[in-house]
């Protein structure tokens, strides 16, 4: 019986994360507003250097049937990796920068 119930709400956790986890669109866009907060900006500036300095930015999204994986990578290195479930977004930053 106990068994039963563990995959019962083992099951009710993965159709949960299945049907709340974020798009690529949501991705981006959280994305963005990371890159903001970081330079302070409201992501009109942000855009701005990343056109004008010559930056260019590689995204890959990944979707991993419960979550999704957004990596954004600059001149060969990753400057922002995002996982999304639950229609949330925990993001880290590489340790160097």
């Amino acid at each position: 019986m106990r068994i039963l119930l563990i995959l019962l709400l083992v099951g009710a956790l993965a159709v949960g994360g299945f049907l709340t986890r974020p798009g690529e669109d949501a991705q981006k866009k959280n994305a963005d507003a990371e890159f903001a907060k970081a330079s302070g900006s409201d992501g009109i500036g942000a855009l701005i250097d990343s056109v004008v300095g010559g930056i260019t930015r590689e995204a890959k999204f990944e979707d991993m049937l419960v979550a999704t994986r957004y990596t954004v990578s600059s001149g060969g290195s990753v400057a922002l990796d995002c996982l999304g479930a639950y229609a949330q977004f925990f993001c880290s930053k590489p340790e160097g920068e």
